[in-house]
């Protein structure tokens, strides 16, 4: 052998020898999910607890007001909730009236009457089942003349002329009638 050339031997690393990298993340900081489960039901129960308790003092507010003679406190705090939730319900109608337009245009006018009444979801359900039956009667007209093109066919190389056959710019249109767009 030369010089030049070494036989250079590689060798393998051991088991002991090979050390465990750190990770990028950090292990510590791993939740065991029996932990998570459990401070998520303890936090469930304090939340359902803090909801019924608040409601219980707000009971009781509204009741030494009244004994308190302040009637018209606990009657315009009622009312200001109401007004909020008076919003909320006007919204949620406004929604369910337009669907309910939007739905009823699916069937002829005649059955828009009948319809009217019915429950928004069972109207859903009338409705889409229409459609469905509807787009399984339509056909579509393909041509199959031509794979997906909308333009005429050109006419076979055997009908075109001596002419049309030497002229490019007839050879161009030609081709060019083959070329889906």
């Amino acid at each position: 052998m030369s010089e030049s050339q070494q036989d250079v031997k590689q060798e393998t690393p051991s088991m002991e020898d090979v050390k465990e990298q750190p990770s990028s993340e950090d292990v510590n900081d791993a939740v065991p999910y029996s932990r998570f489960k459990e401070v998520n039901s303890n936090y469930k129960t304090l939340k359902g607890d803090y909801e019924k308790l608040s409601a219980k003092v707000n009971d009781m507010e509204e009741s030494k007001m009244i004994s308190e003679g302040k009637k018209d406190d606990v009657i315009a705090n009622l009312k200001g909730t109401n007004a909020e939730l008076s919003k909320k319900v006007g919204s949620l109608e406004q929604y369910v009236n337009d669907e309910r337009t939007r739905l009823l245009d699916a069937f002829p006018e005649e059955k828009r009457d009948l319809y009217s009444g019915v429950d928004i979801v069972v109207l859903r359900d009338m409705a889409s089942e229409r459609t469905e039956l509807l787009n399984k009667n339509q056909k579509v007209g393909v041509n199959t003349s031509r794979g997906g093109s909308s333009m005429s066919a050109p006419k076979d190389f055997h009908e075109l002329s001596a002419e049309e056959k030497s002229d490019p710019a007839t050879w161009q249109n030609y081709l060019e009638r083959f070329r889906r767009k």
